[in-house]
C-alpha cells in the first residue's frame, strides 16, 4: 500500500467513526447521553509545501501530525525537506519517517543555531528512519535528506506528541550540555534507536563529608592488632594513602541485537571506567570506583560493533527501551574499586583488614595492593564464590614487560577458599584475584563471572622476624636465610609447593660440622634434602626423607666452605597441608 493509499484509509477510517457517532446521535431520546468532550479528530495531516528546503521555510508541526511528503529527483544535488516541531509545553515525540521508494534517506535533529545534534542513517534503502524520544521544548528543527543525487519520491512523516514521561531520557543527549540529569538511585530508560546514537546521563555525586568511608574494616578473625605498638609493623605512611574513593554499582538492561558499551566519565570528559556487554546481553558492574572529590559523573551510553570484523556493524533498536540505575554499594569503605585490572590501579588493601570484591565482568581481574611498614610476612586468605573458580596469585611489576606472576594458588574449585601463607612483603606487595581459565571449543577463555556475591581478601600481617619462611622460596636464589639454632617453621602449600633455605658458609675456613633437624607435620611425608651450590647448579649431597607425616627428618653433614641450600617438600609430590607448619632447625656441630 503506498502512503497515499495509506492516508486515504486513515481518512475514511475516521470518517466511519464520525458517521457511527452521528447515528448514534439520534438513538431513543429517552436513553440518557453523557457528554463525552470533542471527538478526537486523530492526527492532522498535512501535505508538504515546496520549498521548504531551509530552516527559515521549514513546516510547522506543533501536535501530533501526518505529512504525506516527496522529495525531489534532482541530479545536481540531494533534496532535502525541513520541518518545524514546536510545542508550547515540553513534549516529547515520536517520529517516523519512510522512505521513497528505492531511496534511502537521512534525518539531522538541528537546533537553531544550525548546529546539527543528532543524525541518522539507520535502515538503510527501503527502510523507515525513526526516533522515539526526541524533546521538543520550544522549537526544534528536523531535516530529511536524500542519501542518493537523482533519486526521490513520496514519503510519509509521522510524528506523535507525547506528554513527558517522567525517568526517560530525552534525544538528542549525546553532548554534556544535553545530558539527561538522573539522581543516584534513580532508575532511568533510553533507547539506542540508531548506530551512532550515544546517550549521556549527569549524577551529581554526594560531597566527601556525605561520602566519607567509616575507618578500614578490621577481619575479626585476623587476631588482634595493637595500632600503638612500635613492633606491630602494620603503620601506613600518610602520603602513600590513595585518594578516598566511592564505589558504585552501576546495571544496564538488555536490548535485542544490541552489544551495549558504557563510559563513566568525569566532568572533564575524562574515562574513568569502560565495560561493553555481550550481544543481546545486559550489564551489571559492581564496585565502581569513582573519586570523592568529583562532584559529578557522567555516563555515556552506546551501541558498540557486534564482532571483531573490519566492517562490523552497531546494533541499534527503536521498539525496546533499555533501564541505567546506578546505586552506592552497600560494601562502603570495605570494597574494591574498579577499574583495577592492572597494577598501576591496584586497589589499596589495607594490612590486617579486607577487600570485598566481584568477578564482573566477564574476564575481570582484580588487583589489590599491600603497603607495609618494613619487612613482613603476610598470610592472604580469599573467600569463594558461586560460579566462579577464583585464583589468587602474588604479582609483580616488570618494567617494559609484562608483570610477573610470582606465586599462584587455585587448589580449591567454585565455591571453594584459597590462601597464600607467609608471603614476603618488604614494603610493597601486589595480589591478582580472578577467574581460572576454562577450554572452550579449543581455546582457553575466562568465561565466568558473578555480580551478585562477592568474595573477600583478607590479610593477617606481621613483622619478618626471621622465624618463618618467605614465599616464594621455591628456587634457589630466593631461598629464606638460615641462622644456626635459630628455628624457622614453613608450610607445604599448596600441592607440589617446595621451600627452599639458605645457609652461606663462605666465610669458614675449614669444614663445619653442621646438624638439621626437620620436624614434620600431619597428612603430609616430608622430605629433607641438602645441596651445594656452585655456580649457579645445585649438587645434592645428602637426603632424609624416610620419616612418615609428623616423624622428624635429620641430616648430619661436614660441610666444606660454600653455599648450601636445604630443600623441604613432599616426598609424593601430591599432598599439603595449609594449617600445620613444619620446622626445621641447623646447628653447628654434631
Amino acid at each position: 500500500m503506498t502512503p497515499r493509499m495509506q492516508m486515504t484509509h486513515v481518512r475514511l477510517s475516521w470518517i466511519f467513526i464520525l458517521a457511527g457517532a452521528l447515528s448514534c446521535s439520534r438513538c431513543d431520546e429517552a436513553t440518557s447521553v453523557v457528554d463525552a468532550g470533542p471527538v478526537d479528530a486523530g492526527p492532522q495531516v498535512l501535505t508538504e509545501a515546496e520549498p521548504n528546503d531551509s530552516a527559515e521555510k521549514a513546516l510547522v508541526i506543533d501536535r501530533t501530525t501526518v505529512v504525506e511528503a516527496t522529495l525531489g529527483a534532482e541530479a545536481q544535488k540531494p533534496d532535502e525537506d525541513w520541518y518545524a516541531f514546536k510545542a508550547s509545553l515540553p513534549r516529547t515525540v515520536d517520529l517516523t519517517v519512510t522512505t521513497p521508494m528505492g531511496g534511502d534517506i537521512a534525518l539531522e535533529i538541528v537546533d537553531p543555531t544550525r548546529t546539527v545534534l543528532a543524525s541518522i542513517n539507520a535502515a538503510g534503502a527501503g527502510g523507515s528512519e525513526r526516533l522515539p524520544n526526541l524533546d521538543v521544548s520550544g522549537t526544534v528543527l528536523v531535516r530529511v535528506v536524500t542519501m542518493k543525487k537523482g533519486v526521490g519520491g513520496a514519503y510519509t512523516l509521522t510524528a506523535v506528541f507525547r506528554e513527558r514521561q517522567p525517568g526517560f531520557e530525552l534525544e538528542p543527549n549525546d553532548r554534556k550540555v544535553d545530558a539527561t540529569q538522573v539522581q543516584l538511585g534513580q532508575a532511568v530508560s533510553g533507547f539506542l534507536a540508531h548506530p551512532g546514537d550515544v546517550d549521556l546521563y549527569r549524577f551529581e555525586l554526594p560531597t566527601p563529608d556525605e561520602a566519607a568511608p567509616e575507618a578500614a574494616p578490621v577481619d575479626a578473625d585476623a587476631g588482634e592488632v595493637d595500632a600503638g605498638a612500635e613492633d606491630a609493623g602494620v603503620t601506613v605512611d600518610a602520603g602513600t594513602l590513595p585518594e578516598p574513593k566511592t564505589a558504585l554499582r552501576v546495571d544496564v538492561s538488555a536490548i535485542d541485537g544490541v552489544v551495549v558499551e558504557l563510559q563513566l566519565l568525569t566532568e572533564a570528559e575524562a574515562v574513568l571506567f569502560q565495560s561493553r556487554s555481550r550481544e543481546s546481553f545486559g550489564l551489571s558492574l559492581r564496585n565502581v570506583g569513582v573519586r570523592q572529590s568529583d562532584r559529578v559523573l557522567y555516563v555515556a551510553i552506546r551501541s558498540a560493533p557486534l564482532s571483531t570484523a573490519k566492517d562490523a556493524k552497531r546494533g541499534f533498536n527503536a521498539d525496546r527501551q533499555y533501564t541505567l540505575t546506578v546505586v552506592p554499594e552497600e560494601a562502603g569503605a570495605s570494597a574494591e574499586y574498579e577499574p583495577n585490572d592492572e597494577l598501576a590501579k591496584a586497589t589499596d588493601l589495607p594490612p590486617n583488614s579486607y577487600r570485598e570484591g566481584f568477578i564482573n565482568p566477564r574476564g575481570d581481574a582484580d588487583h589489590f595492593k599491600l603497603t607495609t611498614d618494613g619487612p613482613s610476612i603476610v598470610k592472604v586468605q580469599l573467600t569463594g564464590v558461586e560460579k566462579v573458580d577464583l585464583q589468587l596469585s602474588v604479582v609483580r611489576p616488570v618494567e617494559g614487560k609484562a608483570d610477573e606472576v610470582i606465586l599462584k594458588v587455585n587448589e580449591g574449585g567454585t565455591k571453594e577458599p584459597e590462601l597464600l601463607n607467609n608471603v614476603r612483603c618488604d614494603g610493597v606487595c601486589w595480589f591478582r584475584v580472578e577467574g581460572v581459565a576454562r577450554k572452550v571449543d579449543g581455546k582457553w577463555v575466562k568465561e565466568d563471572e558473578n555480580a551478585d556475591q562477592s568474595y573477600r581478601l583478607t590479610t593477617t600481617v606481621v613483622p619478618d622476624d626471621g622465624s618463618e619462611e618467605r614465599e616464594p622460596n621455591n628456587t634457589p636464589d630466593a631461598g629464606t636465610p638460615l641462622t644456626f639454632g635459630r628455628p624457622v617453621r614453613g608450610t607445604i602449600y599448596p600441592k607440589k609447593d617446595l621451600d627452599y633455605f639458605l645457609l652461606d658458609l663462605h666465610d669458614r675456613q675449614v669444614k663445619t660440622p653442621i646438624s638439621a633437624q626437620l620436624i614434620g607435620v600431619l597428612k603430609v611425608d616430608v622430605g629433607l634434602y641438602l645441596h651445594r651450590l656452585e655456580d649457579g647448579k645445585l649438587t645434592l649431597v645428602q637426603t632424609s626423607d624416610s620419616a612418615k607425616g609428623d616423624k622428624a627428618e635429620t641430616i648430619r653433614f661436614s660441610a666444606e666452605p660454600g653455599t648450601y641450600l636445604f630443600e623441604v617438600r613432599d616426598v609424593k609430590n601430591r599432598e599439603s597441608n595449609f594449617q600445620d607448619s613444619y620446622q626445621l632447625t641447623v646447628d653447628e656441630g654434631d
